[in-house]
């Protein structure tokens, strides 16, 4: 696992800016705006995608490995000691290069992980009690 935490705004916008590389170097023709959408806890990850063309059709597309790759470097650069990290991180690009990113870090993502996700996640991103959502204790205790 890389390092955790200590990825400031510049490197972060550099990890950005290498993920926005990627997917533009591998979307399909005609694309108009590609959704990303992560979602991980401990070591379970989901990859949510969604493309449309110029014609506003949805189109199917595979991201490359290397989106998770960059997700990941992220997730783990943006620990923050005793806050945790972000769930769920939403990308959306669209041509020629222009994206946007939102981070959740404390609102229940909306899927069904295994239970032994959420005692992964605090053994590799721990959080403090108070900065403990409500639903990930609960989680965790079920764990």
């Amino acid at each position: 696992m890389a390092e955790r935490g200590g990825l400031g705004p510049e490197e972060q916008k550099e990890l950005l800016d290498e993920l926005a590389e990627v997917v533009t170097a591998a979307a399909p023709a005609n694309w108009q705006l590609i959704a990303l959408e992560y979602l991980s806890v401990g070591r379970h990850v989901e990859v949510r995608v969604g493309v449309r063309d110029s014609n506003g059709d949805q189109v199917s597309w595979e991201p490359p490995a290397a989106v998770d790759e960059l997700f990941w470097r992220l997730r783990v650069g943006m620990y923050q000691e005793g806050l945790g990290t972000w769930y769920t991180s939403l990308f959306r690009i669209s041509p020629p290069n222009t994206y946007e990113v939102l981070y959740n870090r404390d609102n229940e993502p909306p899927w069904n992980p295994p239970a032994e996700a959420f005692a992964k996640e605090q053994e590799l991103f721990p959080r403090d009690d108070q900065h403990t959502p409500d639903w990930f204790r609960q989680r965790l205790a079920g764990a």
